[in-house]
């Protein structure tokens, strides 16, 4: 440790030295720098934003109407700044006096403090292993008894810095909620999936998926008892989604706790639509088959298999995925890949985590790799399917980074992809 911060004090040192030396050897100069045309600045302004924008554009972050809209933005700020005459700037270097060495002594000294808050609160190298592993595992994992619990306490420390930074980020948000859910701090849980619907907005795909989240974590604070506050998130999740399967499973919970088990076993059918797997198999059934026996019916009729109302193999996408040789010449085989299937929802609706040296491989996205139990593939008609190296170890996209997209992608067909990864982030 000591090794580390020895390291540390001594990288601080050289930056200070970089700051404060050109104060300590300018001796100030009788020369000028050239004149600079107020418009050619202006020009070069416009060119490196109209870059930016066509790159946003090429990455697929930039609509082509957006792309317009702001290049014409551009080009109106830049015909208003040429139509005045031309300016210019003569710099002239003056002698370094004692403000100068003020100024720039508190920037060395705030470089420092900064640094080492900045070091305590984030840069802890225990925290920062914590956060990746949750942010490279959006599903909730099971964990043996006798291993030792994951220190959530710490992850949630890490999800509220990043979300500081980046508050509408839905993919932390839910991971924020998964983590309390995990800690058993189900109102904190309940806080979050509220801002979380908040944030997506009633017209988008997910805002019902928050909804029923909500819902059902103020169910389970209740003591498994429907409030008032619970019961209207559960109408308007259902409301925006009738075929919600959370929002259905609780509303079946419902019904089946007032011993109306006809309705019960309606809702439960009706949630298979859009149930993943593990949901039809670990509750939905089991729950039919209860409700099933709590009518009389006899044993072998009641956990007799029911029709399934949906193909949940339908909903599945083959992808062929390899790396162009040049970009697999230059990494390491242990480089991190991460394919995912979004629709509208910034959170993925299926994602597979991979690696360079297991390329070239086919995988099949489908309700199975879900990243969030209430927000599958099946639940959408297309998505847009993506690969990336990620070099940074994170989902999120970076400069550096290199990828393959294919858009408008059929889910609900069994449909087969190739993805060659031959682009770079910029």
């Amino acid at each position: 440790m000591m090794t580390l911060w020895a390291v540390f004090a001594a990288m601080l040192l050289l930056a200070i030295v970089i700051i404060l030396w050109p104060l300590a050897v300018y001796k100030g100069s009788k020369d000028t720098h050239p004149e600079v045309s107020q418009k050619q600045e202006n020009i070069d302004i416009f060119q490196e934003r109209l870059t930016e924008l066509e790159n946003e554009q090429a990455q697929g972050n930039l609509d082509e109407a957006s792309f317009l809209h702001l290049k014409t933005e551009l080009e109106k700020n830049l015909l208003g700044d040429v139509q005045f005459v031309t300016d210019t700037v003569n710099n002239r270097p003056a002698q370094a006096g004692a403000m100068h060495w003020l100024v720039m002594g508190g920037t060395a000294c705030l470089l420092v403090i900064a640094s080492i808050l900045t070091y305590q609160a984030l840069g802890a190298s225990d925290l920062y292993e914590r956060y990746l592993a949750i942010a490279d595992e959006p599903v909730p994992v099971q964990h043996n008894a006798n291993k030792a619990a994951p220190d959530f306490a710490s992850a949630v420390t890490a999800l509220k810095a990043k979300l500081a930074q980046e508050p509408e980020n839905i993919e932390n948000w839910f991971l924020l909620a998964n983590s309390y859910m995990a800690m058993g701090d189900y109102p904190q849980a309940a806080a979050v999936y509220k801002k979380m619907a908040d944030i997506i907005g009633k017209d988008n795909s997910g805002y019902a998926s928050a909804k029923a989240a909500y819902a059902q974590t103020l169910f389970q604070i209740a003591g498994e008892q429907m409030t008032a506050e619970a019961q209207q998130a559960l109408d308007e999740a259902l409301r925006v989604d009738p075929e919600e399967p959370t929002a259905l499973i609780l509303q079946g919970l419902q019904d089946y706790q007032n011993e109306r088990y006809t309705q019960a076993i309606a809702v439960w059918e009706k949630a298979k639509i859009k149930g993943g797997k593990a949901q039809v198999q670990r509750f939905i059934e089991p729950a039919i088959i209860e409700a099933r026996r709590k009518m009389g019916e006899p044993a072998a009729i009641a956990e007799k298999p029911q029709i399934q109302t949906a193909d949940t193999n339908a909903a599945s996408i083959t992808v062929k995925l390899d790396i162009s040789p040049d970009f697999k010449a230059k990494l390491n085989p242990e480089e991190r890949i991460f394919v995912f299937a979004k629709a509208k929802m910034p959170m993925p609706l299926a994602a597979e985590r991979l690696q360079v040296k297991d390329l070239p491989v086919t995988i099949i996205l489908d309700d199975t790799k879900a990243a969030m139990p209430t927000a599958k593939l099946s639940s959408a008609e297309f998505v847009e399917i993506t690969a990336r190296v990620a070099l940074s170890g994170s989902p999120r996209a970076a400069k550096g980074d290199m990828y393959a997209t294919a858009e408008h992608v059929a889910v609900q067909q069994g449909v087969e992809i190739t993805l060659m990864i031959d682009k770079l982030v910029e």
